[in-house]
Parts: C-alpha cells; sequence; structure tokens
C-alpha cells in the first residue's frame, strides 16, 4: 500500500532535491485540490442512506458531487434541479408510493446542502411513527489529507501517479524548471484522463459497441 512517506521519497527523487521536505506538505495540499477539482475516479465513491426528515440537509464533510440520489424503496432516481418551479409529475416507473403529487422528487445543492423539492410534509404535531422516505446516495468524496508519513487513501494507493506527477510539476515551478514543470502538467492530465475513463470502460467492456446513425428527412 502506498504510503505519505514514499511519495515524499518520489518527490526528492524526481525533483534531484533532499533540501525540499518544508515545501512538500504545501505541493501535496495543492494537488489534492486539483484532484478535488479535476478527478472522478471509481475509488473516490462512497455510499450511504439520507432520511427526508428536513428541507435542506447538511452535505458530508468530504462532498464533492453526487453519482445518484436514489429512493430506497424502489430505486428511481430523484432529479437534479437548479431552478424549481413546482413538483414533478409522478414517474410512471414508480410502483412503490414514494412519489405522490406532494411528496419529494427532486432535489438542488445551496451553499453547503441539499435542499428536497417540493419541501418535505413534516408530522406537526410530531409523530413517533411516522417514517420519512429513505434515500440511498453515492457522493465522489475528497481524498483524506495526508499529513502522517504513513498516512495513505484510496486516491493514493489506487493512482499514485495522479498524486507524485500532480506534485513534482509544483515542485518544479517553484524551483524554476521549465522543462520538468511541462512534462509533469501532461502526465498529470493523462493521469487524471485515465482514470476518470472507467465509466466509459465499464460502459462498453464485455459488448459490442453500437452506433446509432442521425437521419435527417
Amino acid at each position: 500500500m502506498s504510503s505519505y512517506a514514499q511519495l515524499i521519497n518520489d518527490i526528492k527523487a524526481y525533483l534531484k532535491r533532499q533540501d525540499i521536505d518544508a515545501r512538500i506538505p504545501s505541493w501535496v495540499a495543492m494537488c489534492e485540490t486539483d484532484i478535488a477539482e479535476m478527478l472522478r475516479a471509481r475509488c473516490m465513491i462512497v455510499s450511504g442512506t439520507q432520511a427526508i426528515d428536513a428541507p435542506t440537509v447538511n452535505l458530508p464533510a468530504d462532498f464533492i458531487r453526487f453519482n445518484s440520489v436514489r429512493f430506497q424503496c424502489c430505486g428511481e432516481l430523484l432529479t437534479l434541479e437548479d431552478e424549481w418551479t413546482g413538483p414533478l409529475a409522478c414517474d410512471a416507473g414508480c410502483t412503490c408510493g414514494c412519489y405522490p403529487p406532494s411528496g419529494v422528487t427532486s432535489y438542488r445543492l445551496v451553499g453547503s446542502c441539499i435542499e428536497f423539492l417540493p419541501h418535505p410534509q413534516l408530522p406537526d404535531p410530531p409523530d413517533p411513527s411516522w417514517q420519512p422516505q429513505v434515500l440511498d446516495i453515492s457522493w465522489f468524496a475528497r481524498p483524506r489529507p495526508l499529513v502522517d508519513p504513513a498516512d495513505t487513501n484510496p486516491v493514493l494507493d489506487t493512482h499514485y501517479a495522479v498524486y507524485l506527477t500532480g506534485c513534482v510539476r509544483y515542485g518544479a515551478q517553484w524551483g524554476m524548471d521549465d522543462d520538468r514543470e511541462t512534462q509533469m502538467t501532461t502526465r498529470f492530465a493523462e493521469a487524471v484522463a485515465v482514470a476518470n475513463r472507467w465509466k466509459e470502460d465499464a460502459q462498453y467492456s464485455g459488448a459490442p459497441l453500437r452506433a446509432a446513425l442521425a437521419c435527417a428527412f
């Protein structure tokens, strides 16, 4: 398993410098920001459940973006709405009753919260027997920051090149090594692209590729 200590040693080796220990934490932090903004690898997906028991609920602390938001009872996806003007019509494929006209059908992101639309109808006064709708959610999570030498996380362990090339390019920039910075920037972009291709690979693996032709009448 890869570790922060291994990453530090490799950064020093790539830059051929042994006097940069104080600089490396800031390069790693900047690389982790780039990872949160650019990387959407399968190893970053975390799953959980969320009860619809309030109009807005805080997002997970490590949240980057949702992979899916589904009703637990039937698997139907909620719709992401940027602007909401009213409840959505019941989906014809839903037979479990989770989509009544007054029930939650969609959501939007507001600051650090997820807002359910329309707002759920909560019993007033409170009813101990009331059971809220429950969602199965999965999201892309920020990698846990590397601090101690033994630290690791799924991105470092699965896509080591993303961390290494991302950190070395910042080191090369600090050292004003333009050629090495350009080289590492290219390799970082390539490593991110390969890691992000997992959905496409899963979609077409094991089955022939089918193409639909557009026709004009």
